[in-house]
């Protein structure tokens, strides 16, 4: 069987490796717990750090579970907005979290009066522009509406008392948020025992 043939089959296993905590797999393993695609979590080990493009994982799991639109120009359009949270959590995740302890308060003020301003403000416009409706193109779950529910939790622990994203200024990007969490598998994922141990180790790396 070739490698295209494999990538198609319905019996593969996922097994995605990852620290115990949510980081960049995040949107990884929501996806997979929606789409009932068979799978396992296994934690990865310290010290070694190894990601094995995220993006290009995202994108092979949300084409799987039919998480790209119904054409070529929603694929796209879903993409571009994945692309943008992904950019914004990753320059969040490289550029502040992992500065000098020294350097950190001041990067993240940085962060929090430009880049995450930015992003909110692209986002929201667009969100509204769709009809509020919990989802980035049309009607119809995306990669691109998991990608922004799973990190909103951490921009607004990020954020403390300095509020940026709440249902009174951001409510196009909190229908987001709130409409995947209408979803059953999404609510039983989130009230399992293993990703509240993942929320707990998150804190306790990131700081948020």
């Amino acid at each position: 069987m070739s490698l295209a043939d494999l990538s198609q089959a319905t019996d593969n296993v996922h097994n995605i490796v990852y620290f115990p905590f949510h980081g960049l797999a995040g949107c990884i393993r929501t996806i997979l717990i929606l789409s009932d695609e068979p799978h396992k979590f296994t934690n990865l080990g310290f010290p070694v750090l190894e990601l094995a493009e995220i993006s290009a994982i995202e994108h092979f799991l949300a084409k799987r579970g039919n998480l790209l639109g119904k054409d070529y120009w929603e694929e796209n359009l879903i993409k571009m907005y994945l692309s943008s949270t992904h950019a914004l959590f990753t320059f969040l995740v490289h550029n502040v979290v992992q500065s000098p302890k020294e350097d950190r308060p001041a990067f993240l003020e940085r962060f929090k009066k430009s880049n995450l301003p930015e992003w909110i403000k692209f986002h929201e416009k667009h969100l509204k522009e769709n009809g509020s409706n919990g989802h980035y193109v049309g009607d119809q779950l995306s990669i691109a509406d998991i990608k922004t529910a799973s990190v909103i939790d951490h921009l607004i622990n990020l954020c403390g008392e300095d509020v940026h994203i709440s249902e009174e200024l951001t409510p196009a990007i909190m229908a987001v948020k709130n409409n995947l969490e209408k979803n059953p598998k999404y609510a039983e994922w989130r009230a399992s025992e293993q990703y509240q141990k993942f929320t707990t180790s998150n804190a306790g790396f990131f700081g948020f």
